[in-house]
């Protein structure tokens, strides 16, 4: 038993390790990063399986998702061969190694399901460890250098360390709908939901600076999963009231910096501020986190709660039939001023609706800055998402191979603007990998979907509240992927597989351990045999 429990551990920590040192190293997007993550992952990999053989046979889903990724990574490898960019084609290829061997690893380190719990803590720790150095580097701009500070290209938009401003939105989207599962799961100690708590409200600070509209569609996306599978509502709505208005209230302080959030290069003026929030700030999550512990201590006797739930189902027909007595009075009373009102309001969301559909599909190369970026849908992603279709139309069966879009869309682009990616990883697929790979792909994702849903609806490696927390807080890397070149950032979506691997149902015990208990169970009959007269 302490030998398993020392695998999974290494196993564990040498993944969240990997992720983290990537995080590090510009989010681990260039070859040199991604070379040396993967000799680590397969060399630890290597001598865990060597050292230690697994007691349990992995299950079939997981060996269906490993399938997947590892076929998705062979197709982007012999790519290489038609690729207009074949040394492209050869780095994706090994970026996509590095995938297989972080997921290798995490199923490694969730075991037969024992250590699922522990893993999906520990990801979780590591999320909100990045979202809070980003954050330090924002109030506390002297403790970083020059290499927190933003470019010309990021504008005001927080990216440290991961140095793409989207993709650490998209993290610190994950961390706030992990957070927020953990801290509303009963099965956890009340002081872990603190933390987590606490977390949700640094972590969603952060993910407010990067300014990424990605982020938010991923957190709102997440944030849907989770409240639609949440196993514990109540706690779940309670823990939201908890962690959301305490981010609401650090918002609202941080809304009045301007040094923090609009004024790029504001030097002294930005400490000063920075200074000024952190303690705000701080308060906020702590007093976030001490209030969920105590929510969290409250022990309602079994009793009490059926009481409480027998007295809900008789009140709550007549407060409904109330509710709508009054809704309707109240409607005949003001019809004309209330329809004006609904229309005007309407009028007003299809006007909205309308503008940003017309931003959407008129590309161009610059966009609104600071948070006025999230109620804009300007830029070039329409343009980006035609030659990636292009390219499926072009050859639908190979695609134009892997690394070859840059080429397609410096050819066929409509925007002055020089760029690698296409900005969706589905629609890239398509269009550099044709159907194996789009299908590979999804044939992956698709099994970490059913996985979390399985999980949701019978307990298993992970209850039911962190089966639905762990899969919401995946489906903010799926949802923000559509969007944005979170392939491209390991250390986004290593964190959001190494997660995923926690999902997955217990695996059996394996043969050599039911052939041992058959050897003794014989050697136990044999002595007897012979002890008889």
């Amino acid at each position: 038993m302490l030998a398993r429990s020392l695998a999974s551990g290494v196993a564990g920590l040498a993944a969240c390790g990997i992720v983290l040192a990537l995080a590090w190293q510009s989010g681990g997007y260039f070859p040199d990063a991604t070379l040396r993550a993967g000799c680590v992952a397969f060399a630890v990999l290597a001598v865990l399986l060597v050292a230690r053989p697994p007691a349990w046979t992995v299950s079939g889903p997981s060996l269906l998702a490993l399938a997947a990724l590892g076929t998705f990574a062979a197709w982007t490898g012999l790519s290489s061969r038609w690729s207009a960019m074949p040394d492209v084609a050869l780095e994706d290829f090994q970026r996509d190694l590095v995938y297989a061997g972080l997921f290798g690893l995490a199923l490694v380190a969730a075991g037969s399901g024992r250590y699922s719990r522990h893993l999906a803590w520990a990801v979780l720790g590591s999320a909100v460890a990045i979202c809070v150095a980003g954050l330090t580097s924002r109030l506390y701009p002297g403790w970083f250098g020059a290499t927190a500070q933003p470019d010309a290209l990021a504008g005001y938009r927080l990216a440290y360390p991961l140095a793409y401003w989207n993709a650490f939105g998209a993290l610190g989207a994950m961390a706030v709908v992990l957070a927020a599962g953990h801290a509303a799961d009963p099965r956890s100690h009340p002081a872990l939901r603190g933390l987590a708590s606490a977390g949700a409200v640094v972590a969603g600070t952060a993910a407010y600076l990067s300014f990424s509209r990605g982020g938010w569609l991923g957190f709102f996306a997440g944030a849907t999963v989770l409240l639609v599978l949440a196993a514990h509502r109540v706690q779940l709505l309670l823990t939201l009231a908890i962690a959301g208005g305490a981010l609401a209230l650090a918002l609202l302080r941080l809304r009045g910096y301007d040094g923090l959030t609009q004024a790029a290069g504001a030097g002294a003026g930005q400490a000063a501020e920075g200074r000024a929030f952190a303690p705000f700030l701080l308060g906020a999550a702590l007093a976030a986190g001490a209030l969920q512990a105590v929510v969290a201590s409250v022990v309602v006797p079994e009793h009490a709660r059926a009481s409480l739930a027998h007295g809900a189902r008789r009140v709550a027909p007549w407060a409904a039939g109330v509710v709508l007595l009054a809704g309707a009075g109240g409607y005949v009373a003001f019809r004309v001023q209330a329809e004006g009102h609904a229309q005007a309001q309407l009028d007003a969301a299809d006007r909205w609706v309308s503008r940003q559909w017309r931003e959407f599909m008129r590309p161009a190369t610059f966009s609104a800055s600071g948070a006025q970026r999230l109620t804009s849908a300007r830029g070039t992603r329409s343009d980006l998402y035609r030659v990636a279709i292009d390219g499926f139309e072009a050859h639908p069966l190979r695609g134009d191979g892997s690394g070859s879009f840059q080429v397609r869309f410096a050819h066929d682009r409509k925007v002055d603007e020089k760029v690698r990616d296409a900005h969706s990883l589905y629609l890239e697929t398509l269009g550099e990998l044709g159907l194996p790979g789009i299908l590979a792909l999804l044939a992956f994702v698709g099994s970490i979907v059913w996985a979390g849903v399985a999980g949701r609806r019978r307990a298993g490696a992970l209850g039911r509240g962190q089966a639905a927390a762990v899969l919401a807080a995946v489906s903010v890397w799926i949802g923000h992927a559509m969007v944005d070149w979170d392939w491209q950032v390991p250390a986004l979506t290593g964190t959001a597989l190494v997660l995923a691997a926690a999902l997955f149902p217990t695996g059996r015990p394996g043969r050599v351990k039911r052939r041992s208990r058959s050897a003794a169970a014989g050697t136990v009959l044999g002595a007897r045999s012979q002890s008889r007269p």
